[in-house]
C-alpha cells in the first residue's frame, strides 16, 4: 500500500511542475526551461543522495541501465512534452502523456513476464479513460493533427522508462541513486543538444522569471523523481505506472488555482473524476 501512495504523491508533484512549466513557456523558450528544469532536477537530487543515502556504489554495470534511461528521460522525453505544450497547451498534451501506461503494461507482460490482474487492468484503463475525458476541451480546434505526436513520444518514452527502471532498481542498494544516475545524464544530453542546435538567442525581457518557474518545477520534478523510483522498487510496473502518469487528474485543478484558468462544474468532469478514482481503487484493491 506504501508504495501506491507513493506513486500517487509522485503523480502529484509532476502535475504541479507542468503547471509551472505553463507559466514558464511565457516568458522564455522551451529549451532554455529545459535545461533549467532538468538542471534543477538533477543538482537537488544529487543533494538528496549525498546527504541521506549510505551506500553509493556507481560502478555496477546494471546503472548503466539508468544511463541509458537518462538520454531518453526525462530529457528528451521531457523536450517533447514542453513542445507539445507550447503547440496544444497543458490539458491535451498532459492527457496524451498519460496514455504512458497502456505502453507500460504492455512492454511489462512482454518483457519483464509480469501478469496484472483483471482489476489491474481495468483500473489503468478506467484512468487512462478518465484522464482523456477529463481533459477534452471539446470540438473546438487551435492546433495541427501532427503536433499530437509529442505527447505521444514522450508518453512511449515514460513507458519504456518505468519498465527499464522496475527491471534495473530492485539490483541496487537505493533506488534514488538510479535516479540520480538518469538526472545527471539527462541533463548532460540536453546540453550537450543545446550547445549543438540550439538557437543562441538573447534573452527576453521577463527570462529571470520564466527560469524561475523552470527551476521550481525541477525542484518539484525532483520529489516526483524520488517518489517514483521508490515506488517502482517496491512494486511491480503494472500497478505504479497507471498511478503515477495519472498526473492529469491534479493538473486541471492545479491549474484552475494557479493559472486562473477557472471552469464551470460540468457532469463530464465529474464523470471522468470518477473514471480516475475508480481506476485508483481498482487498481489499489489487491493491496488493500
Amino acid at each position: 500500500m506504501l508504495a501506491i501512495l507513493f506513486a500517487l504523491f509522485g503523480s502529484f508533484w509532476f502535475a504541479f511542475s507542468m503547471v509551472c512549466t505553463n507559466r514558464g513557456v511565457l516568458s522564455i523558450d522551451y529549451f532554455r526551461g529545459l535545461l533549467a528544469n532538468l538542471g534543477a532536477n538533477a543538482l537537488f537530487v544529487c543533494l538528496y543522495v549525498l546527504l541521506f543515502v549510505d551506500t553509493i556504489d556507481l560502478w555496477r554495470p546494471v546503472n548503466l541501465i539508468f544511463v541509458a534511461v537518462g538520454i531518453f528521460v526525462p530529457g528528451v522525453a521531457r523536450f517533447f512534452i514542453f513542445k507539445g505544450m507550447e503547440r496544444l497547451g497543458a490539458p491535451i498534451t498532459s492527457c496524451l502523456t498519460n496514455s504512458g501506461p497502456l505502453f507500460a503494461i504492455l512492454i511489462a507482460v512482454i518483457f519483464l513476464g509480469e501478469q496484472p490482474t483483471f482489476t489491474n487492468i481495468l483500473g489503468a484503463f478506467s484512468i487512462v479513460g478518465g484522464i482523456m475525458a477529463l481533459s477534452w476541451k471539446g470540438a473546438a480546434k487551435t492546433w495541427r493533427t501532427q503536433d499530437l505526436v509529442f505527447p505521444i513520444i514522450a508518453a512511449f518514452l515514460f513507458a519504456a522508462r518505468d519498465n527499464l527502471v522496475r527491471f534495473a532498481v530492485v539490483k541496487i542498494p537505493s533506488p534514488v541513486v538510479g535516479a540520480a544516475i538518469a538526472s545527471v545524464t539527462s541533463f548532460v544530453t540536453m546540453a550537450l543538444a543545446y550547445l549543438a542546435f540550439g538557437e543562441k538567442k538573447p534573452f527576453p525581457r521577463f527570462a529571470k522569471r520564466g527560469l524561475g518557474y523552470f527551476g521550481i518545477s525541477g525542484f518539484m520534478n525532483f520529489l516526483s523523481y524520488v517518489l517514483t523510483y521508490t515506488a517502482l522498487s517496491m512494486e511491480r510496473v503494472s500497478i505504479i505506472s497507471p498511478l503515477v502518469n495519472g498526473s492529469s487528474l491534479f493538473v486541471l485543478p492545479l491549474t484552475a488555482m494557479f493559472l486562473k484558468d477557472v471552469e464551470k462544474l460540468t457532469a463530464r468532469k465529474i464523470g471522468a473524476t470518477l473514471l480516475v478514482v475508480l481506476g485508483v481503487f481498482l487498481i489499489a484493491w489487491e493491496k488493500l
